[in-house]
């Protein structure tokens, strides 16, 4: 089933908050912003708030899509009724 909008923005909350953690603890270290790519855990973090955007971007894409749809299923019937 999938997860509402509400929830995906959570857990998006959380995942931007955890990379941000692990970015700061990389700043400390004098890691370069280029060279977090190397870090495994920076990579799994920055992954996981790909996959949640990419989530929230299909959640609203189908949004659209049934607003499109019921909007033309109502359009037959206020033709009729004319």
């Amino acid at each position: 089933m999938p997860l509402k909008k509400d929830s995906l923005e959570r857990q998006l909350a959380l995942a931007t908050e955890d990379l941000e953690k692990r970015v700061k603890a990389l700043d400390e270290k004098g890691v370069d912003a280029k060279a977090r790519s190397k870090d495994s855990q920076w990579r799994s973090l920055n992954a996981k708030c790909r996959r949640i955007r990419s989530r929230l971007n299909t959640v609203s894409s189908i949004a659209e899509r049934d607003a499109e749809c019921e909007r033309r299923k109502a359009e037959p019937a206020e033709d009729s009724a004319e």
